[in-house]
């Protein structure tokens, strides 16, 4: 009679453990219960409660648990927290400072992503910052006031062929978009709208993508009822190769095509204030021309001993051109990066180098990369970052800005930032 009655027992826990309306502690309950009655000894009790839950487990992580909906087993989880040292000031040829400042910032962010059918994903993410779209940055101090979190992205995907992303919402821009550096896009940025991402093998060592998508960029005006192009937007495409030349030669390359409507005329709020008409309208429009290419070198130094090891060398270069305007319409970066293939594992580390000019109207002045001179446009100078995996998920960083404007009144008033991090991920 025991025996039947423990199968029978095993069979409510395991529905006690599942039911996402029972609860741990009732479920010891019932179990200390049956030990005072006699029916279990507390050996028995235990093996079959550590039974019972590693087989739950089991079922959830494989997505096969009866009592809770997929899409929550699918649910992936993950963020990051970073801790910065910031060091900023501008100097004139005379090295007279024009002003220095010293300044602790940290930034939060969480995300979430699930499957909640076939081919069908949804994610959100939320991070520190406030209105500005080029920073998710809160600066420490403002009389201890309790920052923002505010929704960084949400995103709808289907996936109607293994290789065919189509995206709505708003969401990240890597997966729609190939850049090797932020010459044109600062990191925090993620934009609102329709895109698609697709890739296609055309032989064993030849892959091609497409990137394209619509982004509005509407910010309100109050003479919209009264003016039909008062909606501004960009619309894109890129089309890429990516070649595996050799075992440990890789080159990856593509262009895209950046067009924008109704924007001339328009004076952004989150302008940097370089373009020409920033403030009263802008004078051109930007539809620009943009080639990026990327040639990555597996152990380069394979056979050689070396003090450090560096496991890739990547070099890279990224060119803009806007037609619109007569001169100052072209930007360009070139850069090298070397070390571990990925941070990742205690000791990996990377170094980095990038060299950039981006003139006056050779691109919009609310997208570039804002540690470079506030994201203004007409700047050019390099940058050095460094990066090591102290521990595994904790990651520490060096990046050190010289920048200074290309032209203008303001041409020798030189840039110098340093930002030490410590980033912990999870």
């Amino acid at each position: 009679m025991k025996k039947y009655f423990l199968a029978f027992f095993v069979g409510v826990l395991a529905l006690g453990v599942c039911a996402p309306s029972s609860s741990a502690g009732e479920i010891d309950v019932l179990v200390d219960k049956l030990v005072q009655k006699g029916i279990l000894n507390p050996v028995e009790a235990q093996i079959i409660l550590d039974e019972t839950k590693q087989e739950v487990s089991t079922e959830v992580a494989e997505n096969k648990s009866y009592a809770l909906p997929t899409w929550v087993q699918k649910m992936k989880l993950k963020g990051d927290l970073r801790a910065r040292y910031q060091y900023e000031s501008k100097a004139n040829d005379k090295g007279q400072a024009k002003y220095h400042r010293n300044r602790g910032r940290y930034r939060f962010r969480l995300g979430v992503t699930t499957d909640v059918a076939d081919q069908v994903e949804v994610g959100f993410g939320l991070a520190t910052g406030g209105t500005d779209p080029r920073s998710t940055n809160q600066t420490m101090g403002e009389s201890f006031e309790t920052p923002d979190i505010r929704l960084d992205y949400a995103y709808g995907k289907y996936s109607p062929l293994s290789n065919v992303d189509i995206y709505l919402g708003r969401m990240k821009r890597k997966p729609v978009l190939w850049q090797t550096d932020d010459l044109l896009w600062d990191g925090d940025i993620n934009p609102d709208g329709i895109a698609v991402a697709a890739t296609h093998a055309l032989n064993s060592d030849i892959d091609g993508f497409l990137n394209a998508g619509v982004f509005p960029m509407f910010q309100y005006d109050s003479s919209a009822e009264k003016n039909e192009a008062a909606d501004p937007a960009m619309y894109y495409a890129q089309v890429g190769l990516g070649s595996k030349l050799t075992d440990k030669i890789s080159l990856k390359g593509a262009v895209a095509y950046y067009g924008f409507t109704g924007i001339e005329g328009k004076a952004f709020g989150d302008s940097a204030g370089t373009n020409t008409g920033h403030s009263t309208g802008l004078v051109y429009n930007y539809n620009s021309i943009n080639p990026t290419v990327e040639l990555k070198i597996s152990n380069p130094f394979e056979g050689i001993d070396l003090p450090l090891n560096i496991g890739a060398i990547s070099f890279f270069g990224n060119y803009i051109y806007n037609p619109d305007p007569s001169d100052n319409n072209i930007g360009y970066l070139a850069g090298l990066k070397f070390g571990d293939s990925k941070i990742k594992n205690p000791g990996s580390w990377q170094m980095k180098y990038q060299y950039r000019h981006l003139e006056t109207d050779a691109w919009l002045d609310i997208f570039p990369d804002s540690d470079a001179y506030g994201g203004e446009t007409n700047v050019a100078g390099h940058e050095v970052a460094w990066s090591y995996a102290w521990k595994k998920n904790v990651i520490l960083g060096l990046d050190y800005y010289n920048m200074h404007p290309i032209e203008g009144s303001s041409s020798n008033n030189t840039q110098h930032l340093i930002q030490a991090d410590i980033l912990f991920k999870f």
